[in-house]
Formats: C-alpha cells, structure tokens, sequence
C-alpha cells in the first residue's frame, strides 16, 4: 500500500507554482513539480481536462446529491486535444503533466486546489478532480494575492469561510449547470423562448457589482477596464494584457485580476495603508503616491458584492525587481490608478467602514 504522506498542491501554470513553492519550503525543483517540506507543488498549463455537457442524458440537479457530484454526473471529461489548433504535437506535454499529477495524488493525504481565484478556475480543478476519480481530502487555497502569508495560511486552513465559499461555489454551478441546458436546447431549436429565459435568468444571477464613480475619479481597474487603457495607452491587445497581468499577479505585485468588479473589501483597504508606502518608492508616481496621506474607502464593497467574485486590482506591498519593459508599463499604468482611486477626494472623510465580506 502506498504511504500517503505528502500534500499536494495544484495550480494553473510554473510561474504560480514556484511562487508558492517558495513560499512553502517546497525548494527541490525536480521535472514538473516541486517538492520539500512535506509538499509537492505541480501545476496544469490551464485547463488541462475538458468539460462536455451530456446531451444524451436527462439534466439532474438531485437534492440528495453533493452539487460537485452533480457536476460529475452532468458531464465528461477528456483531456484537451489542441494539436490541429496550435500545429504541433501539444498533448504530448499535456499528457506528461498529467502523469505527474496523476503519481503525486496518488501519494496525496491531501490535495490542495491552487488554482485561479475565480469560478473558471473552480471548473478546471474539478475537471481534473472527474477525471482522475482517485477520491482524496481537498483543500481550497484561495490566493488573490500571492503574499507568503496569505500562502501559508490558505493551504493549512483553506478558504476563509469555507460557509460563504459553498455558497457562493453551489450558486456558480447551479447557474452553470442551467446555462449549459439551455444553450443545448437553443442548439436543438427546443423551446428557445423558455431556454432563453433561463440564459437570462443566469445572466442576472451572474452579475457583479461595478462601481460607477463621478468623473472627478477613477475606480480601480478590473481586468475589462485595464485592457481598455492598455490598448489605448499602451497599444497592448487583450491576450498581451491579461499575460502580462496573469505574470504580474504570479510574481506577486498586483492581485489577481478579477474580469469584472472594481471595488475591494475592507481588508484590502487596510492592506493599502502599509501597500501605498511602498509606491512611494516608484520612479514614476512615487511623488503621487507621497501626497496620500489617508486611504479613501469610497471603492469598498456596500452592495453584497462578494470576495469570490474577484475585486479590483490594487498592488500588494511588494517592490518590483527584474521586470521586463512590458511589465513595467503595465504595472506603472496599474499603480497610477491605485492612487487615483484610494487618494481621498477634497473634503472626504477617511473613517473606516467594517465589512462581514470576505
């Protein structure tokens, strides 16, 4: 029998995973993984295995089953087969990280899901889970910043409310599990009207808060806002963009860069305070950032936004070394918007408002 006693942790791509193996102890770099400590940190080059609906099967949400389990049942998964799309022999690779995983679970008393901090990341990790079918204890690391602290603290307890995190999780795959439906019966012609109704009630269950501010100030961006500003300051399409913010997260200067919402909780507030000292340091906005004396809270969360849908990317206290030039504007066009939006407004008040969210 197999002695289970290493934790693995899985993540979306090398960059991440060296991060948090950093972060951990995990100092033995071996091929595709790291391991030392007492874990191994490997990583899926995205979303390794492929999800499709069963359109042969009669749609089931079962109140007696565990809703990861009706995701199971709802779909099929195979490994992701780009060769035609990108020319050349691709699956190989694929096929030798997921060997990898493959061995390093099968040694797992516990397996920790590192993945993106957002649903899609959720469905790439349980698509793996289906896939593989070796039942192990999971643990959810949830990293929008990747700060040694939050690491260690993520893997050894999880999420931060694991109560707020089902929940929000549960919601995601119903409304999941809803859309794929109806797109199928669209796809059939079945009863459009009624699958739209359903696209759209999906839709609205979906929607994030954004802030809509005054023209006298910005919010913070999100990953839709900031590609806007790149493309038309820095000339960067959107796939150069999200890479070039994808690597700025995994080194651990800017959070995770959340599609949509713009606001931030309490917390990262609170963060800010210490984060924007920091700025000062830039040789770009550094006399910008000297003149924020408090830390405006007009962006935190008011309307029932919730953490697990991501929120506005802020830097995290971390001064950037060995960027390339890329990086760098993209980053500095990033910092000049975190002190817009968390500099206080002539006469605004800097009184600290509590949030229960995470």
């Amino acid at each position: 029998m197999t002695n289970k006693n290493l934790i693995t942790i899985v993540t979306d791509n090398r960059l991440v995973a060296e991060t948090i193996a950093t972060a951990i102890g995990a100092n033995s770099q071996h091929d595709n993984y790291y391991h030392g400590n007492g874990y191994a940190v490997t990583w899926t080059n995205g979303c390794i295995i492929e999800a499709t609906f069963k359109p042969d099967e009669s749609f089931v949400i079962a109140s007696r089953q565990e809703l990861r389990q009706m995701y199971a049942h709802n779909f099929q998964f195979a490994m992701r087969n780009y060769d035609e799309i990108v020319g050349w022999e691709k699956s190989k690779d694929d096929a030798r990280q997921l060997n990898v995983i493959k061995a390093l679970w099968a040694k797992s008393s516990a397996v920790v899901n590192a993945m993106s901090p957002c649903f899609d990341g959720e469905l790439a990790f349980l698509n793996l889970y289906w896939y593989l079918r070796q039942p192990v204890n999971v643990i959810r690391a949830w990293l929008p910043r990747l700060r040694k602290q939050a690491i260690v603290k993520a893997i050894k307890h999880g999420a931060q409310d694991p109560q707020k995190y089902e929940k929000w999780l549960g919601e995601q795959l119903i409304n999941h599990f809803i859309m794929e439906d109806a797109e199928y019966n669209v796809s059939k012609g079945c009863s459009s009207e009624e699958a739209q109704e359903l696209k759209e009630r999906v839709d609205k269950a979906n929607k994030v808060s954004v802030r809509v501010v005054s023209n006298e100030t910005q919010p913070l961006y999100s990953m839709a806002t900031l590609w806007m500003d790149a493309c038309t300051q820095l000339g960067f399409e959107f796939e150069k963009t999200y890479s070039i913010a994808y690597t700025l997260y995994a080194k651990s200067l800017i959070s995770y860069p959340s599609i949509y919402q713009n606001g931030v909780p309490e917390s990262v507030s609170r963060e800010m305070e210490k984060n924007i000292k920091v700025l000062e340091h830039n040789t770009v906005w550094g006399n910008k950032a000297k003149e924020v004396k408090t830390i405006s809270r007009r962006h935190n969360y008011r309307y029932g936004e919730t953490g697990y849908n991501g929120h506005g990317i802020v830097t995290t206290g971390l001064h950037p070394v060995g960027l390339s030039r890329d990086e760098e504007k993209l980053y500095n066009l990033i910092v000049k918007r975190v002190i817009e939006a968390f500099k206080p407004l002539p006469g605004e008040g800097s009184k600290k408002k509590e949030s229960s969210l995470p």
